[in-house]
């Protein structure tokens, strides 16, 4: 009885051994199993982290994701290898049983409860290490830590996770890929989008446009951000070119000018782009017609808008006439056209019909045509020599009223024979273009005056009479200190030391006759 008793003990003993150790066999088994899907997830993973590495950080999102796809297909695969260890676990533990001899129905009972809390303590443990390797995706665990399996299924279930983690990683490579080629596109198109042309640009000597890289065609008269950078203002522009100098805009020439790019806006006189003097006015308008400048008015061609460059009598643009010199200037007082005088009011500057008047030392009448003649002989032989003086000082520079009395006194008034018989008013020996006189003239000596036969000047009228005195003293040394002197006291003492006449008495007969006749207000016609 005794050894039976012992005997029971020890096949008790004995059963309670092999359930200890099937239970620890399996508990070893999913932690094996555990370890070896938690080192295919972390080998996943550092694959994953090498393609983040080589990749954008753009993508960085996705890989975080699929990282965690294969922790959770991992978890899955682990959590069924665990549950095939069990069975397998139970399997072994109901072939060891059936070896022994009897197993009661408590023995049974504490081994399946062994055997559940095994496997809900591997599953748990599974969860915690594919947590703690998901936790952990961006550690390379080393490779030599792989623990063989003991089963086939734990074996498929490590190759499975391994194939998906590298086709996960696949994918996310390429993805990543993708998003990277967007990035650069998107840095590519704020590059282009930084360095589009906007607002004004300096280019070809002027300014352009744009708007987003574009011009506008045609032309236009636009409201435009300043060029100066304040404000705005307006500007005449030709495909998006602003324009500068003299334009033409609806019938009409304007003037930009070429510094600010702005119409003008205030009158001046001015040089277009082509060389050429225009006159423009307050509205920026090229103007023509009569207009007055600097006290004076001139007179622009309605065709050319350029200054008249010659002698003219022209049509206002309100219709009354004007005579305009070569200067362009509209002139008043008396003027020759034609070979006819004409008066021009000088507060008017109208031409004078029907009307008698005194002008510088003549008396003078107009007749409804405006042809100007003297009322008097004096008179009519002052007006015959009149813009001949005033000719010989600009071309010459001697003073009118002094050549006016020379006239007077050598001449008679015209009335010499040598005046009527070849128009010389001075006496001037010679010939004029070939053309002479032989006439007799008194001279004077040791032994008195006396009569010799000489060659005079002859001209086609007083006029080239008058001009040629003043080259004669022009073109001769000794009077060179007479010319351009505006006292005509000063020149007619200036002749007479100069040896112009032996008289003792000419300067102050000179001078006698230019305070009778008035004739000092001829310099001031002349503009001395």
């Amino acid at each position: 009885m005794e050894s039976k008793k012992h005997y029971k003990l020890y096949k008790s003993g004995k059963q309670w051994k092999t359930l200890a150790i099937t239970a620890a066999v399996a508990v070893a088994g999913v932690v094996s199993l555990n370890n070896v899907t938690a080192n295919a997830d972390v080998t996943s993973s550092a694959v994953a982290t090498v393609a983040v590495a080589q990749t954008s950080s753009a993508s960085s999102v996705v890989l975080e994701s699929s990282t965690s796809a294969v922790a959770t297909s991992s978890t899955s695969e682990a959590s069924a290898a665990a549950s095939s260890a069990v069975v397998s676990s139970s399997a072994s533990s109901s072939v060891t049983s059936a070896t022994s001899s009897v197993v009661d129905a408590a023995s049974a009972s504490t081994v399946a409860s062994s055997a559940d809390t095994a496997a809900t303590s591997a599953t748990s443990s599974s969860e915690v290490s594919v947590t703690s390797a998901s936790s952990e995706a961006s550690t390379v665990s080393d490779s030599s830590s792989v623990v063989t399996s003991t089963t086939s299924l734990t074996s498929q279930s490590t190759e499975s996770a391994t194939s998906d983690s590298a086709d996960s990683s696949a994918t996310s490579t390429q993805d990543s890929s993708v998003t990277s080629a967007e990035v650069v596109t998107r840095e590519v198109a704020a590059v282009a989008t930084s360095s589009t042309k906007n607002g004004w640009v300096s280019e070809n000597g002027t300014y352009t446009y744009y708007t987003n890289g574009k011009v506008a065609s045609g032309e236009n008269y636009s409201y435009l951000p300043s060029i100066s950078g304040t404000g705005y203002n307006w500007y005449l522009v030709k495909d998006s070119v602003a324009l500068s100098g003299v334009q033409k805009w609806y019938g009409s020439y304007y003037y930009f000018d070429p510094t600010t790019y702005l119409k003008l806006d205030h009158q001046d006189y001015v040089k277009s782009q082509w060389g050429d003097w225009y006159m423009v006015g307050s509205d920026g308008i090229v103007q023509s017609g009569v207009q007055k400048w600097y006290g004076k008015y001139y007179y622009f061609d309605p065709v050319t808008y350029l200054k008249l460059d010659h002698q003219d009598y022209v049509k206002s643009q309100w219709g009354d006439w004007y005579m305009v010199g070569s200067d362009g200037i509209v002139q008043s007082g008396l003027v020759q056209w034609y070979g006819h005088y004409y008066y021009f009011n000088p507060v008017t500057y109208l031409k004078a019909t029907n009307t008698t008047f005194s002008y510088n030392g003549m008396s003078l009448t107009a007749d409804n045509t405006g042809i100007i003649t003297g009322t008097t002989t004096s008179s009519q032989f002052l007006l015959k020599i009149y813009q001949a003086t005033l000719d010989g000082w600009k071309e010459y520079g001697v003073l009118p009223s002094v050549t006016a009395a020379q006239a007077i006194l050598e001449s008679g008034w015209g009335q010499s024979a040598l005046a009527t018989e070849a128009n010389n008013l001075f006496g001037i020996k010679g010939s004029y273009n070939g053309q002479y006189v032989i006439m007799s003239t008194a001279e004077y000596g040791s032994g008195g005056y006396y009569y010799v036969n000489a060659e005079f000047r002859k001209y086609p009228s007083f006029y080239e009479s008058v001009v040629d005195h003043g080259y004669f003293l022009y073109s001769n040394s000794r009077y060179s200190n007479l010319l351009h002197q505006t006292s005509y006291a000063t020149v007619t003492s200036l002749l007479q030391s100069d040896g112009y006449a032996t008289s003792p008495t000419y300067a102050s007969s000179l001078n006698n006759v230019i305070t009778t006749y008035g004739l000092q207000s001829w310099d001031t016609a002349a503009g001395v």
